[in-house]
């Protein structure tokens, strides 16, 4: 009994050793996933939004389409005699137009960096959750396995306990009393 209970106790602390390992290793894991993700937050949120490729594509569309109309308009105005006047009232209205386009791209660039933020909060939120849950379940493991060894220990004290007191009164009946 007694070598069954060191036997027991051995066996708890490498199943223990084993656990803790393991979880050293997901705790690694984690740590790597979380600096990966700061590493992508930090080059995605300090970025200048206005330097994307594809917003930079958006820009220079805007400019080739407004630099063409700008062009087919002179070109309109000499057929037509405009005065000045109404070329610069229409190069005004295409200045606005892409004056409008960059305070939209730049409302959309405050709307992605609030997008990553969040998102990033979120990865991250996950990540602390995992790793809480990891340190639950270690320590709910570690109490279980002493709870069953130290249960183990108590039946196999009052084991020797009874038979200690079936020798103590067969001895006592062989006395006679």
């Amino acid at each position: 009994m007694i070598l069954g209970s060191i036997f027991n106790g051995i066996m708890a602390r490498v199943a223990n050793k084993r656990a803790e390992d393991y979880q050293g290793k997901a705790l690694q894991s984690l740590d790597k996933e979380e600096a990966e993700l700061d590493n992508l937050f930090k080059s995605s949120y300090y970025s200048d939004y206005m330097r994307r490729a594809d917003v930079q594509n958006l820009i220079s569309s805007a400019k080739d389409t407004l630099q063409a109309n700008t062009n087919n308009m002179r070109g309109r105005a000499t057929v037509m005699g405009a005065t000045d006047e109404w070329i610069g009232a229409n190069q005004k209205n295409y200045n606005s137009a892409l004056s409008s386009l960059y305070s939209n791209i730049v409302s959309q660039g405050a709307n992605w960096k609030d997008s990553v933020l969040n998102n990033y909060m979120d990865r991250k939120s996950n990540i602390n959750s995992r790793r809480a849950n990891s340190f639950f379940n270690n320590a709910n493991t570690y109490q279980n396995t002493n709870l069953n060894y130290l249960s183990n220990i108590g039946d196999d004290i009052r084991g020797m306990d009874n038979a200690f007191s079936n020798v103590v009164m067969g001895g006592i009946k062989k006395l006679g009393f």
